[in-house]
């Protein structure tokens, strides 16, 4: 379960997105399939500060056959990826089309995440329910932008 961002105390949160990422790690707690790692951050702002969220299921998580990793970026939304024995063997990346929202329900994340760690099936079906929190997220993201662009 994660606990509180990264940052210093009495400093705004450097990780607006933050909220995403917890929403969406407790649903893949009740959903059984807590990830093995984590990671929340931004791009550089030499590159345009952009947001992502990483989670990565090795194989001793996913029955054997290879890991598993989640991505979300916050311009393009979720996508998945299939990896070999060794999280960094790439076998397959491709957008998780089913989810059709930037910032998807954490729940449909989660059951998505479940049927893929639990037997490798491929995203299916159709998720088109947003995140409820989402305008505060993404007013969240730009508030934290201002400084850096003015």
């Amino acid at each position: 379960m994660l606990l509180a961002p990264p940052g210093l105390p009495g400093e705004p949160e450097i990780l607006p997105h933050w909220p995403c990422a917890q929403a969406v790690d407790r649903a893949l707690a009740a959903e059984g399939v807590p990830p093995g790692a984590v990671r929340v951050g931004h791009s550089s702002h030499h590159y345009g500060v952009r947001m992502f969220l990483r989670l990565v299921w090795d194989v001793s998580r996913t029955g054997g056959l290879g890991g598993i990793r989640l991505y979300w970026e916050e311009e393009t939304g979720w996508a998945y990826a299939l990896t070999g024995p060794s999280t960094s063997d790439i076998l397959e990346k491709k957008p998780a089309a089913p989810l059709h929202r930037i910032f998807a329900t954490p729940q449909d994340v989660a059951e998505m995440a479940g049927r893929m760690v639990r037997g490798r099936h491929r995203p299916s079906g159709e998720y088109r329910g947003e995140w409820e929190q989402a305008p505060m997220a993404r007013e969240a993201i730009e508030v934290y932008r201002r400084p850096v662009y003015g």
